[in-house]
């Protein structure tokens, strides 16, 4: 099956997307992002907090910005998930709210934030994921509050 690469380029994709491996690989690249930042997020420090080799970080993402990639795309899902449950229940605004002050994922939120203005090969997903993220909160606000905006 062909995957699109932090660089763009179509390339066949390296080991089990559902594989425990691959999980515990995105796993500790997040942990050591938040911990150290995106900038020492290198498939040795990865592999080393995994208790891996780092050959077998390059088996599943081919180069950093591969993995780096994986770890956004990761975070946009489970926010995406925790944004469509929040905005799917009686009170949506108060959901919406939690949601947005939430300050447990901060420390990824900056790194992510920091690694867009860094990684150019990743910059345009984190963009257009953000911009839709926007879209989709000005969708609610219009449907909740109406003409009172």
């Amino acid at each position: 099956m062909a995957t699109v690469s932090a660089t763009g380029t179509a390339t066949r994709r390296i080991g089990a997307e559902g594989s425990a491996t691959r999980a515990l690989i995105l796993k500790a690249a997040e942990a050591v992002m938040r911990e150290e930042g995106y900038a020492a997020t290198s498939t040795r420090r990865v592999a080393k907090r995994a208790g891996l080799k780092p050959s077998l970080v390059h088996y599943y993402f081919p180069t950093t910005d591969d993995l780096l990639l994986e770890v956004f795309r990761k975070g946009a899902e489970e926010s995406d998930a925790a944004l469509e449950s929040a905005l799917a229940g009686q009170q949506p605004l108060r959901a919406l709210w939690r949601l947005l002050t939430d300050t447990s994922r901060t420390e990824l939120a900056l790194e992510t934030m920091a690694l867009a203005n860094h990684r150019e090969a990743l910059r345009a997903e984190i963009a257009a994921h953000s911009e839709r993220m926007r879209r989709r909160e000005v969708e609610v606000f219009s449907r909740v509050l109406g003409e009172r905006l």
